[in-house]
């Protein structure tokens, strides 16, 4: 018989890290190759466009402050553009804060929220014991390297690869965000009606015109997950058995006729016509250094100061339910409708995200759920391209 001392939990290891930031990286390097097209296309040199993705590692937050600095804009529009799409991670930190043990002292938890983006927060926020800096470490190792090698790659041999095999790659980040969500979903009724509502209000802002024009993605997500898991907090008593149920097929109801009314009338956005400038040049380092440098520290700062300041466990039940649920209230608006135009098209993008569904159902584990997205949707878009 086994001591008490062996089975005991020791913490994650940095390998454990490292394998769990496998599937990001991955992601990461397909979904930053396009923005290194992007940034090449609006005049910036691939080294320009490698060291925005080093300094921020954040995708909306980045496509937002390339078009500052190719447009001349200042450094208050900047500051305020930055902070208002990466918003979003200020409650991520807060969140990570409640998971992370005793080992992540202030310097490290102020050096470690550089890495604080959404698929790193979802793997780290799922886990069922606190993890500490050696394992939050080896998240982060791969995700960089994907993201500042992908941007490289992109903005250098963008175009050596298919439209169809970059777009079907994308799709793998979401598929992560569906085995975190789908599994604890799953067994929990709080967290399945929290996340439909989060999916539903998403959709709202992302197809009602007048909010899509007004209310910037960032914001939208945050907007969706804090209502959704405020809801989840106040109703959570009145959810548990059969109720939650049935309330989760009433709003699933409600997202599936969203659909029916909103989607035929979004008109994807066309992504796949980037095309290089043909110049060696680079954008004025005048401009550029700047607004990297004010770019990059308000992203930091954003990340760095919930995850460094809010270091006590949150006692109040409530105030505890809300940390617990808003993890998967963001990812769930992260995810839907977004994952619906992640490829290019509709039918290769919902496939792969019903094979996700499928997957994370199964709790299978994070790497296979984000591959069988993209290999389904990949070989139905290779279908579709012959039919």
């Amino acid at each position: 018989m086994p001591k008490a001392e062996e089975t005991e939990f020791t913490g994650y290891t940095l390998g454990e890290g490292v394998r769990d930031g496998l599937p990001i990286g991955l992601g990461y390097l397909s979904v930053s190759f396009t923005f290194g097209i992007l940034a090449v296309s609006k005049g910036l040199s691939w080294i320009q466009a490698g060291l925005i993705s080093l300094f921020n590692v954040t995708s909306a937050g980045q496509v937002a402050g390339l078009g500052i600095m190719t447009t001349a804009g200042g450094i208050l529009a900047m500051i305020i553009s930055q902070i208002v799409i990466n918003l979003r991670y200020s409650l991520m930190g807060i969140a990570l804060s409640q998971k992370a043990d005793k080992s992540m002292t202030p310097l490290l938890r102020a050096i470690l929220a550089f890495a604080i983006t959404d698929e790193i927060f979802g793997v780290a926020v799922s886990k069922k014991k606190e993890f500490g800096a050696r394992y939050f470490f080896g998240l982060t190792i791969l995700p960089i390297i994907g993201w500042v090698a992908g941007t490289v790659i992109g903005a250098i041999l963008g175009q050596v690869f298919p439209p169809f095999l970059t777009n079907a790659l994308a799709i793998g980040i979401y598929g992560m965000f569906v085995s975190i969500v789908m599994p604890k979903a799953k067994h929990d009724k709080v967290i399945l009606v929290s996340s439909i509502l989060a999916c539903i209000v998403s959709c709202i802002f992302f197809y009602v015109p007048a909010l899509s024009a007004n209310v910037s993605q960032g914001f939208a997500i945050i907007i969706a997950a804090v209502v959704a898991a405020l809801a989840g907090v106040i109703a959570r008593r009145k959810l548990e058995g059969r109720a939650g149920t049935v309330t989760a097929i009433v709003l699933g109801a409600v997202l599936v006729a969203l659909l029916a009314v909103f989607a035929p009338l979004y008109e994807m956005p066309v992504t796949a016509e980037l095309t290089f400038n043909g110049s060696n040049g680079s954008l004025d380092s005048k401009i550029f250094v700047p607004l990297l440098i004010v770019m990059a520290v308000t992203t930091y700062l954003v990340r760095m100061i919930p995850f460094t300041l809010f270091r006590k466990k949150l006692e109040k039940p409530s105030i505890k339910a809300f940390f617990d649920y808003i993890p998967y209230t963001v990812l769930s608006a992260m995810t839907f409708p977004a994952i619906l135009y992640a490829t290019g098209s509709v039918i290769s993008a919902a496939i792969g995200f019903v094979v996700a569904l499928i997957l994370g159902f199964f709790e299978r584990s994070l790497i296979v759920v984000a591959v069988g997205a993209c290999l389904a949707s990949l070989v139905a878009g290779v279908v579709m391209m012959y039919i």
